[in-house]
């Protein structure tokens, strides 16, 4: 094993180096799901952004493959093409802080969404965020950024002011709308290809309702699907901004019942206002009914949908099924047989599996009224008008000897969704792409129109001539 002597020389006195069979290296080493992952001989966790450049610059004179991190979320399979690297733990760099006039936040590149939102709440400010509390601030926003208040504020990297990069050769550069324009257009949607974020600035923006969100788990017998998915086409096509709505399988629900269909309703404005929506999932008579429950931001991601993120966002417990699996695509409605066939599928490979794994998915009905007002070139995420509805299947062996049923699976439904989306061929968001390795997302899938690609590639080639950051959802194929 090599000791990389030279570079803990160069790190700051509180820049640490960890090896495999420590403390340390196993808590940055930990990954949501050992699916397809890329593994590392060292952990670097800087203590300063100077320790990423010096990282940067040992492992590329010497051709090691690495990888930042901060949430550890990512679920692409792709990363398993990196090998014996060297992993950089952005964790450290977790600063925050907040301009009252400009109203804006600077985070730090290891921020995660829980500590986020919790900093912005206390400002009383709030901006889009995803729904996961634990994924890094980063790692989101160069994707885009989904959310349940995008319908107000765009996606989170709409509110991205500026971001300051680690590039290939170990220089320090900041990108905005007024310093390396096209580098920061480049960011936002296709931005882990260019370099590494150690801070950000986001605008943020009051709170509306003092912070407080309303919050209803409704749940339904897979009989009832084409009631629930008809509703949620109808819903979906004059929803207000202030709603979002997700929609998950539930294997076992808390009150005993099992294969279930969860709706969860969000509502971020007056409370009163809501009524009418709620009203309308009401009409289809859900066997299970919450009621109503009013919480602050922070505590909303730990509170919705029973409090699904309690298992699937806490780093503790992700060893209890290590190897998930996960497949996505987008579709502009909801079709009724399509989709009532995949929960039907879902219910019979949980039954015939179980014991041996689980079977899943989440689907993301998000308002867009924001985010369409931005013109579609503004960033380089390329579905700004045409990603309607986010689609997760999930799959879980509890051993990888049955991983050809699972991926079967997943690949089977992802391609019937693809077919039956209303786009005639997959939009994906670059965040949830290439996630089985038996089924591969096209670059432009990812990263959308010919000009778009070829506007990407040209600036890969000015800012990372020797495809350095080429681990996920890569721009240029090796």
């Amino acid at each position: 094993m090599d000791d990389h002597h030279e570079l803990a020389s160069r790190l700051s006195p509180s820049g640490r180096l960890h090896y495999p069979g420590t403390d340390g290296f196993d808590a940055s080493n930990l990954r949501f799901t050992e699916y397809e992952r890329p593994t590392y001989t060292a952990v670097v966790q800087p203590g300063r952004v100077e320790d990423v450049v010096e990282t940067v610059k040992y492992v590329t004179k010497r051709n090691i493959p690495f990888s930042p991190r901060a949430g550890h979320h990512a679920v692409t399979s792709t990363m398993r093409h990196l090998q014996n690297g060297i992993l950089i733990d952005m964790r450290t760099l977790n600063g925050l802080s907040f301009d009252e006039e400009g109203q804006t936040v600077t985070v730090g590149g290891g921020v995660i969404t829980d500590d986020f939102v919790k900093f912005i709440h206390k400002m009383g400010m709030e901006v889009n965020v995803g729904s996961c509390p634990t994924t890094g601030v980063m790692g989101v926003s160069l994707g885009a950024g989904l959310g349940r208040l995008q319908g107000k504020y765009g996606f989170l990297h709409d509110n991205m002011v500026s971001c300051k990069l680690v590039l290939a050769d170990g220089s320090i550069v900041t990108a905005s709308e007024k310093e390396n324009a096209d580098l920061f257009w480049a960011l936002r949607g296709a931005g882990h290809n260019f370099g590494i974020a150690v801070e950000a600035t986001f605008r943020v923006h009051k709170q509306a309702n003092r912070g407080i969100h309303y919050t209803w788990d409704l749940e339904y017998e897979i009989e009832q699907c084409d009631d629930v998915f008809g509703t949620l086409n109808e819903v979906t096509e004059i929803m207000p901004k202030e709603l979002a709505i997700f929609v998950l399988w539930m294997r076992k629900s808390t009150e005993g019942k099992q294969h279930m269909i969860l709706v969860n309703l969000v509502w971020s404005g007056a409370e009163a206002e809501a009524d009418p929506w709620i009203a309308r999932f009401e009409a289809i008579k859900p066997a299970i009914h919450s009621g109503k429950l009013g919480v602050e931001w922070p505590d909303l991601p730990w509170t919705t949908y029973k409090g699904y993120n309690k298992f699937l966002s806490m780093p503790e417990v992700w060893t209890i099924a290590p190897y998930k699996m996960m497949s996505a695509a987008c579709v502009k409605r909801f079709d009724l047989q399509t989709t009532r066939e995949f929960f039907e599928s879902v219910k019979a490979k949980n039954i015939e599996f179980a014991g041996k794994g689980t079977f899943g998915a989440m689907f993301e009905c998000l308002p867009h009224h924001r985010v369409r007002e931005i013109p579609d070139d503004a960033t380089a995420f390329p579905w700004r008008s045409s990603s309607d509805h986010f689609i997760m299947l999930m799959a879980t062996p509890m051993k990888l000897e049955y991983r050809e049923d699972f991926e079967k699976h997943l690949d089977g439904w992802k391609r019937r969704f693809i077919q039956a989306s209303g786009y005639g061929e997959l939009h994906q968001y670059v965040n949830y792409g290439n996630t089985t390795s038996t089924m591969k997302d096209p670059p432009e899938a990812i990263y959308g129109e010919p000009w778009r690609l070829e506007k990407l590639r040209d600036l890969k080639k000015r800012y990372d001539p020797t495809n350095v950051f080429r681990w996920y959802q890569p721009l240029i194929e090796e």
